[in-house]
């Protein structure tokens, strides 16, 4: 029997391992990449629109106001060129997408964890909820640094942290057993 708490780091590391185990990763980092750098550009443009166009349309200083965009405009490229070079706000924005799913799942789930292994397969006992896994259903297993994920189907697996003791070594070793 393995008790534990799951976090949403827990999850965040399973979802990223798995993006990065099915080759979704990449494509999804390039996308967040350039999507945190329009993000960043297009708020750099607006702040130098409020700051320096703005008051020279209010004033209708037209030539002046034009001016103004068009360095508004290039500062937003630049800063967006910048941001997409960098990519930290691309980084953020995929952390914080697995995150939230990860905050959604546990809120379904609850937290606390009990495992237990008997004849028939594995048993999950999570809060007032209760799910058995039978032996034919356990695919594989992966045993990462922190954490072992049992993988149930292609892309669903139960995550283990690793901080739950030794007895996760036992149980790893009682499901390569079944699974050989």
């Amino acid at each position: 029997m393995v008790e534990f708490t799951l976090t949403v780091d827990d999850l965040v590391a399973f979802a990223a391992w798995q993006a990065k185990a099915s080759g979704e990763e990449d494509p999804r980092r390039a996308r967040m990449r350039l999507v945190g750098a329009w993000l960043v550009g297009g708020a750099a443009y607006l702040a130098m629109f409020a700051v320096a166009t703005l008051p020279f349309l209010l004033s209708r200083l037209l030539e002046l106001a034009g001016a103004a965009e068009l360095v508004s405009v290039l500062v937003g490229a630049a800063v967006g060129w910048w941001e997409w070079q960098r990519g930290r706000a691309g980084e953020w924005l995929l952390a914080r997408r697995y995150r939230t799913k990860a905050r959604v799942a546990l809120e379904q789930t609850g937290t606390t964890r009990r495992l237990e292994l008997d004849e028939d397969g594995l048993t999950i006992l999570a809060g007032r909820r209760s799910t058995h896994v039978p032996w034919s259903r356990i695919s594989r297993v992966v045993e990462t640094d922190d954490h072992v994920f049992v993988y149930t189907g292609p892309d669903a697996a139960h995550v283990i942290p690793r901080r739950a003791g030794g007895a996760v070594t036992d149980l790893v070793a009682t499901l390569r057993s079944r699974l050989a």
